[in-house]
């Protein structure tokens, strides 16, 4: 019995099929390198602040007048830098190109230290709202070598008290 041969229908042609992958890796090498660069991983930063605890009711009481005299300030403005002590300007330190002057507020707050508030350890920062996180950062990191002591406060202008 001859043998008959198979239908063309039943017959599945295999043939060799190559993957190129190349394109693929050329792609990969460069896609994650660039995706790593933008990638923003966790930031973390402290900021140490000096505020009153619930417990301490030393805030309610009445401020001894020569120990405010004696206090030093300093306004951050949108105009620059103003050093006060009992409501009377020490030094005003405009912007420069509306830039702060931080360097010249360092020698200030330097001087202000040797000469005047050596026995002082605290400086209240008054800000203004329109003054950037930012500044308001490096203001208080120019203040920290001279007063260790920082403490924050809104700006009260005088006569809406």
């Amino acid at each position: 019995m001859a043998g008959y041969r198979p239908s063309k229908r039943r017959r599945k042609e295999t043939s060799e099929v190559e993957l190129t992958l190349i394109p693929v890796m050329s792609l990969l090498v460069v896609l994650v390198p660039m995706l790593l660069q933008t990638a923003v991983f966790e930031q973390v930063a402290a900021v140490e602040l000096n505020l009153p605890s619930v417990d301490a009711a030393t805030f309610l009481e009445q401020p001894d007048p020569a120990e405010i005299k004696a206090s030093l300030s300093l306004a951050v403005t949108n105009e620059g830098f103003q050093l006060i002590s009992d409501e009377d300007v020490l030094k005003r330190l405009p912007l420069t190109d509306g830039k702060f002057q931080f360097d010249k507020l360092a020698e200030e707050l330097k001087a202000l230290k040797e000469k005047r508030f050596s026995h002082q350890q605290a400086i209240i920062l008054l800000i203004e709202d329109e003054v950037v996180y930012d500044d308001i950062i490096h203001t208080m990191d120019e203040c920290r070598p001279f007063f260790p002591g920082v403490s924050l406060a809104d700006r009260i202008v005088p006569g809406e008290e």
